[in-house]
């Protein structure tokens, strides 16, 4: 586990995702938002009193040097399996990979 995390962090961030960010502004809306925020920021749109606070998904600087891939594996597979906070689920039997990939380019969106 420990080393695709690592081979995936060492690939190239992709300059776009190959998503449609629209089509998963629903469903970040109602699976992500209550953690991420609705602007990825932790800020609007989370769950009163979460706890632990998530990282921002808008730090540009952090997330230029994130690749999609990474990012799709910790949608998929969930915090834990990736090194990162347990809380964030598994959404791999729940989400397709077309909107895993959607929802990566809705990621994209919160830095520009």
């Amino acid at each position: 586990m420990a080393l695709v995390a690592i081979l995936i962090s060492l690939a190239p961030a992709a300059s776009a995702a190959q998503g449609d960010p629209e089509k998963a502004r629903p469903t970040f809306n109602q699976m992500c938002a209550g953690c991420h925020g609705t602007q990825g920021n932790g800020q609007e749109g989370t769950k009163s009193g979460f706890v632990p606070r998530v990282p921002t998904l808008a730090d540009k600087e952090y997330m230029a040097s994130v690749p999609d891939d990474y990012l799709t594996m910790i949608i998929k597979k969930g915090g834990a399996y990736m090194g990162k906070i347990a809380a964030m689920p598994a959404w791999e039997k729940k989400l397709s990979d077309e909107e895993i990939n959607d929802i990566v380019a809705l990621i994209r969106t919160f830095t520009n």
